[in-house]
């Protein structure tokens, strides 16, 4: 499933609009409040996907590897190069 729809939110939210969604489904899907097994693993879900796209890095890197339509094999090992010297 996308992050960003994982979080209900669009993929040019701001990081504030993104943190509000975390914490509303964070509080809702939290083991110490929500007992269900399936309140843990969509718990995890939702941590995974914020810790994704909150961080400005690699959520460039999540939309350009999810997102792009990648035709010369060079490209791949370019992006590789550039994040790795950066």
């Amino acid at each position: 499933m996308d992050y960003f729809e994982q979080l209900g939110v669009s993929r040019v939210s701001t990081t504030l609009d993104i943190k509000k969604a975390y914490r509303k489904l964070a509080n809702k899907y939290h083991p110490d409040r929500n007992d269900s097994t399936e309140a843990l693993e969509k718990f995890q879900l939702i941590q995974q996907a914020y810790d994704v796209i909150s961080d400005p890095k690699k959520r460039s890197l999540y939309l350009k590897s999810n997102y792009t339509v990648i035709t010369d094999p060079r490209e791949i090992a370019d992006s590789f190069w550039q994040s790795a010297l950066n």
